[in-house]
């Protein structure tokens, strides 16, 4: 704490830094002069004074630069508390700096526990049950916009003891069913399209009874 203080100026200038930059205070640049010629692999990258705190050291290798910035949030939300105790005449307290501790101390624990196997669940029971579906006017026109054709139906009957080819389409199977054989194709060239069914429900019977008066 001393280090933070005297390398911002006070609290109140402590309070005014971010996160993000709370966690570069104190990093020395990286350079030849710096290192010495000694190995920097025991170094936090990208860390100051808060890669020297307790919570940070107790912490695997592979999760220091994670608790670092958990440590920078915290102590950003620390400082701008008692900022504003100071400013409002309340007396400070550290209460919430052990409240700040006990919650980073419980996260980093739970950061180091194994991860838990994968379990294999069970596919739920099928609703068997039928459910209402929609019906209305759009529905039902649009079943008899893909309804299938008579021409349709006849392309997808099979003859029997018909002769087919050994090679080409006939002997993979796609052919023109009964529309290939002398007794098929016997079908209209104008086919009537057939009326939308009229729906018996209170709406069209109130529509219907409104028509009949009005005529």
């Amino acid at each position: 704490a001393a280090k933070l203080f005297a390398s911002t100026g006070g609290l109140a200038e402590l309070a005014k830094i971010p996160a993000c930059n709370l966690q570069l205070l104190g990093k020395n640049k990286s350079t030849s002069a710096s290192r010495g010629g000694m190995a920097t692999q025991s170094r936090v990258q990208h860390a100051g004074y808060l890669a020297e705190c307790e919570l940070v050291l107790r912490t695997p290798n592979y999760l220091k630069m994670k608790a670092v910035k958990a440590v920078a949030g915290k102590l950003a939300l620390a400082a701008r508390t008692d900022h504003v105790n100071v400013e409002s005449g309340r007396a400070r307290t550290a209460a919430v700096g052990r409240k700040f501790h006990e919650e980073l101390r419980a996260k980093f624990g739970k950061w180091e526990e194994p991860d838990k196997a994968q379990v294999v669940k069970a596919l739920p029971k099928p609703d068997l049950t039928t459910k209402k579906r929609r019906g209305g006017r759009r529905i039902r026109r649009l079943k008899e916009r893909f309804e299938e054709t008579e021409m349709m139906k006849q392309a997808n009957r099979r003859a029997f003891s018909a002769e087919s080819g050994e090679y080409g389409d006939d002997a993979m199977g796609l052919t023109l069913g009964m529309l290939d054989t002398k007794e098929g194709g016997a079908m209209r060239n104008t086919v009537e399209k057939r009326k939308m069914r009229q729906a018996n429900t209170k709406s069209s019977r109130k529509r219907a009874v409104q028509m009949s008066s009005g005529a």
